[in-house]
């Protein structure tokens, strides 16, 4: 694969990352707003719901992926130090691992028990 051809991939799949973190962060984010000041057990009882806790982890997976493209374009256009780069884009990837991973655990984890 050359590199017009990652470029071209890279770019729609963060299109579609976007499209994606809409339809399902806007409803995330009024199911917040709906219950910021509810307690844990309440907060639990809504994640226990598969209807919930799915997509939340789909978002958080698409945050992650469009986060990992984006900041890597970011250290592409921004740094010129080639060992630099490489260091910064390897803490980039580790980062949005960790989180996507941690993150989907802990709401599996919610969602399941």
């Amino acid at each position: 694969m050359n590199n017009k051809s990652i470029g071209t991939n890279n770019f729609i799949a963060q299109r579609l990352t976007a499209v994606i973190n809409l339809i399902i962060g806007i409803p995330a984010f009024i199911i917040f707003l709906i219950f910021y000041d509810k307690g844990y057990p309440i907060i639990k009882d809504l994640m226990a719901k598969e209807h919930i806790w799915i997509p939340m982890v789909i978002y958080i997976l698409s945050l992650s992926y469009h986060m990992k493209i984006g900041m890597g374009h970011m250290l592409d256009d921004y740094f010129d130090n080639i060992r630099l780069k490489g260091f910064l884009s390897a803490l980039n990837r580790l980062y949005v691992y960790l989180v996507a991973l941690f993150s989907s655990i802990s709401l599996i984890i919610l969602g399941m028990f």
